[in-house]
């Protein structure tokens, strides 16, 4: 009996675990509003545009960019913020140098994914005081401002993530406010837009969220779902529970692809640019490569350096999408990320307050400068050089 009773006791969570069960949930047949596929198309019915989504005729047959060159009778300034975690510290620093330097300018559209999408309102609204208000965010938290552990045991009795992200929510609740709101809607009034990526955990597909519109046509509820939105769009599946909408449940868009990328809508050539070249810029919160590094075998480590692995391997691939959709629509492209000289840490979601404080410093030092951006096409590991310029060529 002394020898069996601990081997009993110790089998008891693993029959508790057994006898428990997730609840049951039904797939929702509800498409939120302001929602569409990244081409601009009906989720539920992809080969056509979502009735009563307002911009849905900015997918017409040359694209989005197109589209909008001709409401603003100019060519455009897009901005794409991609995903990175606590290096989002990084794209803080770079705007504000950027913004010091004298030629930031005013963006006319704007992505955001994941720690992307938590930077872009304040990149779009872009005055002084939002930089500031990036800058507080990524320099003066710590993890309990982001999120909590749940711990073996409630990892083991159905939690829904390895870490409870309620203060995210909290931080999200502070500074997206009703001012803010009436701010994105002005730009709205503009013909400027901001869209952020989440992932539909449901129905396995990137799903866009016109914010603007939402600001503009989002009724009494608009502040409560921006705010969602955006607590979705930056919560990695597995680490973060996942944010029901309408039923649905989304994750961090960087699920599927780690940038937004402008330009690839539309069923017809784009043919030349009828104002020129704009400009894509496009920011990488993180490396072009990540330094080899040990985790160690906690499941919480590896948890985190999955994740950070998951936003690596992607990256090459949405920033080849990204260089060829800007070429195609006759822009220029520009592309920074963090040096590789730069020691930000290993985990992207240690929200480590000193290293957060490098990657900002970087950023900083790096928008300031007139070689913000990287020289010629991009570099990419898994796509040879020849491949690429046989693309462009194309």
């Amino acid at each position: 009996m002394h020898t069996t009773r601990p081997l009993l006791l110790a089998t008891i969570p693993l029959f508790l675990i057994a006898c428990r069960s997730a609840p049951e949930r039904e797939l929702s047949t509800v498409l939120p509003a302001f929602v569409t596929l990244p081409n601009g198309m009906d989720p539920f019915h992809p080969d056509r545009r979502p009735e009563g989504v307002p911009d849905c005729n900015a997918t017409g047959e040359e694209g989005t960019i197109r589209f909008f060159e001709q409401q603003q009778g100019r060519a455009l300034e897009v901005f794409e913020l991609s995903g990175g975690g606590q290096n989002g510290a990084f794209g803080a620093g770079f705007l504000k140098g950027w913004r010091e330097a004298g030629d930031r300018p005013h963006f006319d559209l704007v992505t955001g994914v994941s720690t992307g999408a938590l930077l872009s309102t304040f990149a779009f609204l872009g005055t002084a005081q939002d930089d500031a208000t990036m800058e507080s965010i990524f320099t003066g938290i710590t993890q309990k401002d982001v999120y909590t552990k749940v711990g073996t045991l409630g990892v083991l009795f159905g939690a829904e993530a390895f870490f409870d992200s309620d203060p995210l929510g909290e931080l999200i609740e502070k500074h997206i406010t009703a001012e803010v709101i009436d701010r994105v809607a002005a730009a709205h009034d503009e013909g400027r837009r901001l869209w952020v990526a989440t992932t539909n955990l449901d129905y396995e597909q990137t799903w866009v969220w016109n914010l603007t519109a939402l600001a503009k046509h989002g009724g009494e509820d608009k502040l409560e779902l921006y705010r969602r939105v955006l607590h979705a769009a930056a919560s990695p599946p597995i680490a973060f529970p996942p944010v029901e909408i309408d039923g649905h449940l989304f994750a961090d868009g960087a699920t599927r692809a780690n940038l937004l990328v402008v330009g690839l809508a539309g069923t017809e050539p784009p043919g030349k640019p009828p104002f020129g070249a704009g400009n894509v810029y496009l920011l990488h919160n993180g490396k072009a490569r990540r330094k080899p590094h040990a985790p160690s075998l906690s499941i919480f480590q590896l948890a985190e350096n999955g994740l950070g692995t998951m936003l690596s391997s992607s990256w090459e691939s949405v920033l080849m999408r990204a260089s060829l959709a800007a070429q195609d629509r006759g822009y220029d492209f520009h592309v920074a990320a963090i040096p590789m000289d730069v020691d930000v840490g290993s985990s992207i979601l240690a929200f480590d307050q000193d290293q957060m404080c490098v990657g900002f410093e970087a950023g900083y030092r790096l928008g300031k400068t007139s070689a913000r951006w990287e020289a010629g096409h991009p570099h990419l590991e898994d796509f040879p050089d020849w491949l690429m310029e046989s693309a462009q060529r194309q």
